[in-house]
């Protein structure tokens, strides 16, 4: 329980934190669960965050309660989000038959502060 209240309490202290979770984005959902088809299989996913911001853009974000230990934060997200890629890739594919936004892709580590963002394959 103390590693969620920390993640909980460092979200709401850091601003991206307080931009992912405001209510004032359209369309935003938690845990949204999701059935499509994906090269003719058929899958359930739970997107963790989603939600459409001021500009447009369809963001889908994986919070992740990742720690890490020593000099090589940047390195340690950088393969984070290589490990994670093909999973959000295929929450954007199944996002794409929602709406017709531009979508960006997050990985957001609350008890690091720590966050990473990138547009999906073939957008």
């Amino acid at each position: 329980m103390e590693r969620i209240a920390s993640a909980v309490s460092r979200t709401l202290e850091d601003e991206r934190g307080r931009w992912l979770l405001d209510a004032r984005h359209s369309s935003n959902a938690n845990e949204l669960a999701l059935t499509g088809r994906i090269d003719g299989i058929i899958v359930s996913v739970v997107i963790d965050r989603t939600f459409i911001d001021e500009t447009g853009t369809r963001w889908i974000v994986d919070y992740k309660s990742s720690s890490h230990e020593g000099a090589d934060l940047e390195g340690f997200l950088a393969s984070e989000q290589e490990r994670y890629r093909p999973q959000l890739e295929r929450y954007a594919s199944l996002m794409r038959h929602v709406g017709p936004e531009p979508i960006r892709l997050g990985l957001y580590f609350p008890l690091l502060s720590a966050w990473r963002s990138w547009l999906p394959a073939g957008r």
